[in-house]
Formats: structure tokens, sequence, C-alpha cells
């Protein structure tokens, strides 16, 4: 009887667990969130200027590279791109689609210093509030 009694135990633990990471799961958001592979690369490569997850970097049209695909990666989560600039907005080239979409953004977001495009501190400091805190 206690063998049964143990076998039960067991099997009610491993059912619970599996309810418990199954919601977990289903919990996780479609963004990864301060653990998004991008947001570190990013951050690794070029520091952070609040000791956070504010990328230490500005970006503007030309600019290229791991950063600039967090930025669409972010923009594209907040829904900021034009829907005709969807297919291939994650680049890594801050051409005039990712310009488009950021000026959306720092307008939504009503960015300190204005909707002018370029990725600066004020905008880093939005943007990865709302596509990971919000």
């Amino acid at each position: 009887m206690t063998k049964t009694r143990a076998t039960v135990t067991r099997t009610l633990g491993a059912l619970a667990a599996a309810v418990a990471m199954s919601t977990v799961l289903a919990a996780t958001p479609a963004h990864a969130g301060p653990n998004d592979n991008r947001l570190y690369q990013c951050i690794e490569e070029v520091g952070s200027s609040d000791g956070e997850y504010t990328p230490n970097v500005v970006l503007a049209t030309g600019s290229t590279g791991i950063c600039v695909e967090e930025l669409q990666s972010d923009l594209l989560a907040l829904g900021a791109v034009r829907q005709q600039d969807i297919p291939g907005f994650v680049d890594g080239d801050f051409g005039p689609k990712t310009y488009a979409a950021v000026v959306t953004f720092q307008r939504r977001a009503s960015v300190a210093g204005g909707a002018d495009g370029i990725v600066g501190p004020n905008t880093w400091k939005r943007l990865v509030n709302a596509a990971y805190f919000d």
C-alpha cells in the first residue's frame, strides 16, 4: 500500500510540474524580453548607457549591424512598421523603411527631442521599455 501511495504522490507531483510549466510557457510573450539574444549581443558590442538594457549607441540612416537588427525587431513587435514594409524588414540595415518606422515610434511614444528618425538614448530607453517591460 505504501508503494501505491508513493507512486500516486510521484504522479501527482509530475502532473503539477507539467501544469506549472505549461502555464509558464503560455505566458511567455512573443517578443522574448530582455533575454532576447539580439539585445544582449548589441549591448555586448556597444555597452549600456544605463547599466541595464539601453544600448550605448546612436543609430541613424546608414547604420548597420546587430543593434540595427534589435531596433528593427522591436519596431516590428511594437507595430511601428508600415504593412508594406514588413516583409524582410529585420535586415540589419538602417534604410528608409527603418527611418519611417523610427519616426512613427518616436511620435507615438512622445520621445523627448521629437521625431527626428535618430535612435539615441531617449529613443532607446522608450523603445526597450515599450518592447520588453510594458
